[in-house]
């Protein structure tokens, strides 16, 4: 009997259509679902989302407070949320075909740069998390990207301070924009520079 709420921002990014799920709102008759235009449709600027459940007790709750809080959205926000969703399947499929065509790129160099890198590849959305296996941790690694022009994100941005020892090699890389293939490059061209030296450095 207990409310279970769902973040699913990345709801309809399946790379595998036939791996959806059915949303919680759906599933369960006191799961909470939560929608944002700014990850499926690519739509960041656009401040609107929604929250979807069958319990219209906790629905009415849930608008009291968030009628508290903001009267309302921006009037702009509004009408292009309402295109953007009269577009919605040309938009995911626009988008799904980056997504897929990126994780290609990304899946040859996971394979190229192996002795390297590792991860888990994801099955929905546009973001991942690599783990660097040589001997900087994921904050000394992404300084050293910074001065070719290339950004990650590295741990700390994503951990806890007891956490980070643990998971301080990871660091998360996006792939749902039609310029990442270029960063990508410059990404593996970073790496055939400074590979002998990791591997100098990981055999010490």
């Amino acid at each position: 009997n207990i409310y279970v709420l769902c973040d699913e921002v990345y709801r309809l990014l399946e790379h595998d259509p036939s791996s959806q799920i059915p949303a919680m709102c759906d599933a369960y008759e006191k799961g909470l679902s939560v929608v944002t235009l700014s990850k499926p449709w690519g739509a960041c600027g656009i401040a609107i989302g929604w929250i979807a459940t069958q319990d219209l007790e906790l629905l009415d709750c849930l608008w009291d407070h968030q009628y508290f809080g903001t009267a309302c959205p921006g009037r702009a926000s509004e009408i292009l949320a309402v295109l953007c969703l009269k577009h919605s399947d040309r938009i995911l499929e626009r988008n799904l075909q980056i997504i897929r065509h990126n994780k290609g790129l990304l899946q040859q160099f996971m394979t190229d740069y192996q002795e390297f890198f590792h991860w888990v590849p994801p099955t929905a959305g546009a973001i991942c998390a690599i783990r660097f296996k040589g001997n900087m941790t994921s904050n000394e690694l992404g300084n050293a990207l910074a001065t070719a022009g290339i950004g990650i994100k590295p741990a700390y941005c994503f951990t806890d301070k007891e956490s980070i020892e643990k998971e301080k090699d990871y660091f998360r890389v996006g792939f749902g924009e039609a310029k990442m293939p270029k960063a990508l490059e410059a990404f593996r061209q970073f790496v055939e520079v400074h590979k002998e030296q990791w591997r100098k450095d990981m055999a010490a």
